[in-house]
């Protein structure tokens, strides 16, 4: 009688052998899996940071009006100075039923809307278009 309840105990010990040389082996498989997805989220964030730093790089003050200057009779641009900005007042808004708009201060002649090319400007720039 004790031979059959032994073979089922050994039978049962290496079934769950078994079973848990298989667990350990796919919770190594997902940590490694874990790992490789770690690493590859820092290469990412990694190359986004150099991508703004490159960004930064070529969006620096100098280099803007450098190019503006190379290009300003091709494209036809304004040099940009403070007195280019608008007031809030000038800018537009939806008027929508649900709410009352509020009253738009009357603008001055010419100033209702900037102008953004030296065309625009009545400046000559000696290209002809």
């Amino acid at each position: 009688m004790k031979s059959p309840i032994y073979v089922l105990a050994i039978a049962m010990v290496v079934g769950v052998a078994f079973w848990a040389y298989q667990v350990n082996y796919r919770t190594r498989a997902a940590l490694e899996q874990v790992a490789q997805l770690q690493r590859s989220i820092a290469e990412e964030r990694e190359q986004i940071s150099v991508l703004q730093v490159e960004w930064a790089w070529l969006n620096r003050p100098e280099r803007l009006e450098a190019l503006v200057e190379l290009h300003l009779a091709t494209l036809g641009l304004m040099p940009l100075h403070p007195d280019h900005f608008g007031e809030l007042r000038m800018v537009a808004y939806p008027v929508q039923d649900i709410f009352v708009a509020p009253p738009v201060l009357p603008a001055a002649a010419g100033q209702a809307r900037l102008p953004m090319t030296l065309i625009e400007a009545g400046i000559e720039t000696g290209v002809v278009q």
